[in-house]
């Protein structure tokens, strides 16, 4: 993705700016994962739930060590993520696998 890209294309509008990421956003680890770093892990996963259709959806919950993200699909909890370098790859991996589950 570069700077031209829109990073919220999938769930946001340009007046928006970045913030529907905001409460996705885990502060505690700036120091490891900037802002910047949370976005482009979090929008690819934004940009495959749009595409997955309206039975995905990823919710943030606080937690006493962090932020613990938590994919749905029907409501039903999928599979639950914390905000590391991998955060993307392991989303989408369980939104690939569970795809067709129904």
């Amino acid at each position: 993705m570069s700077e031209d890209d829109d990073p919220i294309a999938a769930f946001g509008s340009i007046e928006e700016g970045d913030e529907p990421l905001k409460p996705y956003m885990d502060i505690a680890l700036f120091d490891t994962l900037d802002k910047q770093a949370q976005i482009d892990l979090l929008t690819p996963v934004f940009d495959q739930i749009t595409l997955a259709g309206v039975d995905f959806d990823l919710k943030a919950q606080d937690s006493a060590t962090g932020k613990r993200y938590v994919l749905l699909k029907n409501e039903e909890v999928v599979e639950v993520f914390v905000m590391d370098d991998k955060l993307t790859d392991n989303v989408l991996e369980a939104i690939d696998n569970h795809k067709d589950d129904d």
